[in-house]
């Protein structure tokens, strides 16, 4: 195996590539050919000059389908109370426990982002209520205009 030596400016120019490129994963692979080197290569030689690239070696491999409609708080709370059952289950492995605390830390984000869409879902309900009421004000004031005589344009008759 053949390994190139970097050069002073290649590693400056690697250290600012991989800063504008926000150091995220999908920077690796980029930079790789951009040096005419290995992703491993780069990887090693970003550590080395002190970078944190620790997440840069994440790869999804899951897919997942975006549900039509949210799941009820219920369905939600069911599968809480499902993996907190699992949970006190004795002898679990360290990757069944992970999933089991990712379970639990998507509850929390699940419940705070349903509690800001009712929340909104209120404020909008709200405004739409307004929104109407005002149409039927503005209604009702124009007929009461429309039927009212316009005392500007009566003539009065002249005292002789």
């Amino acid at each position: 195996m053949v390994h190139k030596t970097w050069k002073t400016t290649e590693e400056k120019e690697l250290i600012d590539e991989f800063k504008k490129a926000g150091c995220t994963p999908s920077a690796i692979p980029v930079l790789a050919k951009r040096f005419n080197r290995s992703p491993d290569a780069v990887r090693e030689k970003l550590k080395r000059l002190g970078l944190n690239v620790v997440g840069a070696k994440l790869e999804l491999t899951t897919t997942f389908e975006i549900p039509k409609i949210l799941p009820s708080l219920e369905e939600v709370l069911l599968l809480l109370a499902g993996a907190l059952k699992k949970a006190a289950e004795p002898g679990l492995g360290k990757t069944e426990l992970q999933r089991l605390e990712t379970i639990a830390t998507l509850y929390k984000a699940y419940e705070s982002g349903l509690e800001k869409y009712v929340n909104y879902r209120q404020v909008e309900a709200k405004l739409v209520e307004l929104e109407k009421k005002y149409a039927e004000l503005a209604k009702q004031k124009t007929k009461n205009n429309a039927t009212k005589p316009n005392t500007a344009e009566v003539v009065q008759p002249s005292a002789k």
